[in-house]
C-alpha cells in the first residue's frame, strides 16, 4: 500500500508575523519598539489572507495566530503601561506645585524655598551661596507669583493642566488657575521636575519647583 503525504510549504508570512509578534516585547521596555507590535499584526494579518487565499496550500496558520496574539498582548501591555506611568507622574507634578502653593497660602515660607530653585541673585555665580536663610526667604517673598498665592487667603488656586515640558529633566509644565483668588484668567506656570536625593542609606525621589512665572 503507498501512502502519499501532502506537502504544503510554510507561509513567510506567517514566520515573520511570529518573529516580530516575540520581539514585540521590546515595546513593553522602550517606546522605540512601539513600532513593533504594529509590525506584527501587520504581518499576522497578511499570512492568515495569504494561507486563507483559494488553491494557496500553504500551511502556518498556528504560527501567524501565536504572533497575532503576541502583537497584540504585548501592544496593549505598552500602550496600557505608558498610559499608568503618565497617570501617576503627572498626579506627582501637580502634587509638588499644590505643596508649593498651600505652603505659601499658609505662610510656611521656609517650607516652599525648601522645594523652590529659585533664581540668582546676580550674574555672579556664587552670589546665592552666601545668602543666609533668612535672605533667601525674604528674596523668596518678593516674587510676583507668591505675593499673589500669599494674598489668596482662603481661596486655593486649582490645577488647570500638567504636561511634560520635553526636557531631558523629565519635568513637567503645570500651570494653575488664579480665579478662586480673585485673579481672574491669571494663571500660574509651574516647572517641576524630579531629581534623586540620599536619604539615609537609600536614595529617594523628589520633586522640585525649579519654576514659578504669573501669565495674565
Amino acid at each position: 500500500m503507498e501512502q502519499t503525504a501532502e506537502y504544503r510549504p510554510v507561509s513567510a508570512w506567517a514566520v515573520a508575523g511570529l518573529l516580530a509578534g516575540a520581539c514585540s516585547a521590546l515595546a513593553v521596555v522602550t517606546r522605540f519598539a512601539w513600532v513593533l507590535p504594529l509590525l506584527g499584526i501587520g504581518l499576522s494579518v497578511a499570512a492568515l489572507i495569504d494561507i486563507a487565499r483559494p488553491g494557496a496550500a500553504k500551511a502556518g496558520r498556528p504560527l501567524a495566530l501565536a504572533g497575532l496574539a503576541l502583537a497584540i498582548g504585548f501592544g496593549a501591555q505598552a500602550v496600557t503601561t505608558a498610559a499608568v506611568d503618565r497617570w501617576i507622574v503627572s498626579h506627582r507634578a501637580c502634587a509638588a506645585a499644590t505643596v508649593w502653593i498651600d505652603a505659601v497660602r499658609e505662610g510656611r515660607m521656609a517650607e516652599a524655598v525648601g522645594v523652590s530653585v529659585l533664581p540668582p541673585v546676580s550674574s555672579v555665580p556664587d552670589a546665592a551661596a552666601d545668602e543666609t536663610n533668612a535672605e533667601r526667604i525674604e528674596r523668596f517673598t518678593t516674587l510676583p507669583a507668591v505675593r499673589v498665592v500669599a494674598a489668596c487667603g482662603a481661596g486655593r488656586p486649582a490645577v488647570l493642566e500638567a504636561e511634560p515640558t520635553g526636557a531631558d529633566d523629565g519635568g513637567w509644565t503645570v500651570r494653575v488657575s488664579l480665579a478662586d483668588c480673585g485673579g481672574g484668567d491669571s494663571t500660574l506656570r509651574f516647572v517641576v521636575a524630579p531629581r534623586i536625593v540620599a536619604s539615609g542609606a537609600a536614595a529617594i525621589e523628589r520633586w522640585t519647583v525649579s519654576a514659578v512665572d504669573l501669565e495674565r
